[in-house]
């Protein structure tokens, strides 16, 4: 492996490193400030510094979303606010590690979605091990019995969580449609329209309940920068840069070192997962690598045509436009 190539793998490996660690992080930040506050203040932070870099690399005048800005706020709506306020409302109800769990099933959800977008149906294996997936899933809520879950439910984490998958990869895949863009204009107007209709909404959920104080804000400060920088802006350009390098299919690879983060982190933190949990946890990301496997597998025997090329690209941009 070459020198390019090592660190396009070290920037997976930060990538997974922020996004497995910011579970934990949004967790102790709740009982100071809701997940609708903490949304807002890391995406503003975060379109701050994007919009900084998108000036200094394209020019002043790149940060005026000159067309289609209607359909720029509708697709960063859905992708920033849909996906990160129904994770954390997730976050609210179950615990960091079963969140980061639902979040590596992303890719596998991107295959579903383009069938509905190309038609392409996707081969029985995937369907297969998408299934032993949430199995998985099942064990690690029911600590190693995936029935326990008919008896008790998923609760409102699991199901807000996977909400909030579809969101993303509404976003990502419809980042084709905005060809004229380069990815950092494209990333850097979404994110801050998106983060418009953050305020928004957060401001009308929160608006009768006790104002965050400075002193609320300077009690978490630390863990809002660690979300809106590691976990934001840094990762989405590590992620970048070792997609190109790497391809996508090699790069989806590290979403699942996403909830090993998360349970390692736990683990230090004294939350120790049973032995059921751990089997759950190898069999979700066993039938998540095995989809992207079969996937791969299915690509090489194929003769591209222009549409599947075409759909091939789209998928792709789970990748490409992925920042949370």
């Amino acid at each position: 492996m070459n020198r390019t190539k090592v660190l396009a793998s070290i920037g997976g490996l930060v990538t997974a490193l922020a996004w497995g660690g910011m579970f934990s992080v949004a967790k102790t930040v709740f009982p100071v400030m809701d997940p609708f506050r903490l949304t807002a203040a890391r995406f503003i932070v975060a379109a701050v510094i994007f919009m900084i870099i998108l000036a200094i690399k394209e020019g002043p005048a790149a940060l005026i979303p000159r067309r289609r800005i209607g359909a720029l706020w509708l697709i960063g709506t859905v992708g920033f606010a849909g996906f990160n306020l129904l994770m954390y409302a997730g976050l609210s109800y179950s615990a960091p590690q079963t969140i980061s769990l639902v979040m590596a099933t992303l890719p596998m959800v991107t295959l579903f979605v383009m069938w509905g977008r190309t038609k392409k149906r996707p081969r029985t294996l995937v369907f297969l091990f998408a299934a032993i997936s949430l199995v998985g899933i099942a064990m690690v809520l029911g600590n190693g019995n995936p029935l326990a879950v008919l008896q008790v439910g998923l609760g409102l984490g699991v199901p807000l969580t996977f909400a909030g998958v579809i969101a993303w990869v509404l976003y990502t895949t419809g980042r084709s449609d905005f060809k004229e863009m380069s990815l950092l204009r494209f990333t850097t107007h979404t994110l801050t329209l998106g983060t418009l209709s953050i305020i928004v909404l957060a401001t009308a959920q929160t608006w009768n309940t006790p104002p965050t104080t400075i002193s609320d804000v300077s009690a978490v400060i630390w863990q809002i920068l660690y979300m809106a920088i590691p976990a934001t802006v840094v990762a989405v350009l590590t992620w970048n840069h070792a997609v190109a390098v790497l391809g996508a299919a090699n790069g989806v690879l590290f979403i699942n070192l996403v909830p090993i983060t998360a349970f390692t982190i736990e683990a230090i933190r004294g939350n120790q997962p049973g032995a059921g949990q751990l089997l759950g946890v190898v069999v979700t990301l066993g039938g998540l690598i095995a989809i992207n496997v079969v996937t791969r597998a299915s690509s090489k025997k194929s003769t591209p045509t222009p549409a599947l090329k075409s759909s091939t690209k789209r998928a792709s941009h789970l990748i490409d436009a992925t920042i949370d």
